[in-house]
């Protein structure tokens, strides 16, 4: 019966004008455009307003991942070291393109450590004007060394080139096969946009170096392999994300070097062409 009526909602959002951005696979959590999502947790309702942002700089609407019950089962199943597709809905307006990161949670939602980058051309591929996306899926690789665990959030995040100053955030609930026990670190997930107590990155007005200071200025974390009970995640001051204090240890937040150095992680970077220490930074 869900199912019907995820398919019933959707294809009725589907003819209307397009909003905002959602991701559509892996199934994020209460999303109408997927069916082949887990069953509602009890209580909660498919969200029709899917696309819309999480917040601006001026205030916050949702919650970071929009919602903080989990689904009771994956929505699905991966392996550390293997390159997983990640889909969004093609009933969306991109804004000109932005910033994005892919991050995973191993702690209900406390501390995300980004896996991958999409900066600058996010949907677009280049500089663009469009609410139209040219690019609606990218393949992301997981790293090979990824702690193992039967509840973790992946996570989107995105900041919009064009508009109103805005955070976009989906998180998908997964399950990783990777080194039991073992451990993870990069940087840290940016949170900006999302109330007054964040960074603010303003409109790029054709300037796709906006705020790439802030992702090149990521603190270092470390996550490990655990699972959680299926309950609402506790609240996370998420000026812990934007200002740099998570709620676990973090290397020093000093600039990204632009000269390799073999013993720092790097994130890898989907976006176009650009000068190499952009594109391909190393933490130090």
């Amino acid at each position: 019966m869900q199912r019907i009526a995820r398919a019933l909602v959707s294809a009725l959002l589907a003819s209307t004008a397009l909003a905002h951005v959602s991701m559509k696979s892996p199934c994020v959590r209460y999303t109408p455009f997927c069916d082949s999502c887990p069953e509602l947790p009890p209580g909660q309702s498919m969200d029709n307003n899917i696309n819309a942002p999480i917040g601006t700089h001026e205030s916050i609407s949702q919650p970071l991942c929009k919602y903080t019950t989990p689904y009771a089962k994956p929505a699905a199943h991966w392996t550390a070291g293997s390159t997983v597709s990640v889909e969004f809905n093609p009933h969306a307006a991109v804004h000109g393109g932005g910033h994005a990161e892919f991050s995973l949670s191993y702690d209900m939602g406390k501390t995300f450590v980004v896996i991958h980058r999409v900066l600058r051309y996010c949907f677009t591929g280049g500089p663009s004007s469009s609410n139209t996306g040219t690019q609606l899926s990218y393949a992301i690789p997981l790293p090979t060394d990824l702690p193992s665990g039967e509840r973790v959030i992946f996570a989107w995040t995105w900041i919009n080139a064009i508009g109103n100053r805005e955070f976009y955030m989906n998180c998908a609930d997964v399950a990783i096969s990777g080194k039991d026990g073992g451990s993870f670190s990069g940087p840290q997930m940016l949170v900006a946009n999302y109330g007054p107590d964040t960074p603010l990155i303003p409109e790029f007005n054709g300037n796709y170096e906006t705020g790439i200071d802030l992702y090149n200025s990521r603190p270092v974390i470390t996550v490990t392999g655990a699972s959680y009970s299926n309950a609402s995640a506790p609240a996370t001051p998420h000026g812990a994300y934007g200002a740099g204090s998570p709620s676990t240890p973090i290397a020093p937040q000093t600039p990204m070097a632009t000269t390799p150095v073999s013993s720092a992680p790097s994130v890898p970077n989907s976006a176009a062409p650009t000068p190499a220490a952009a594109d391909n930074p190393v933490y130090a």
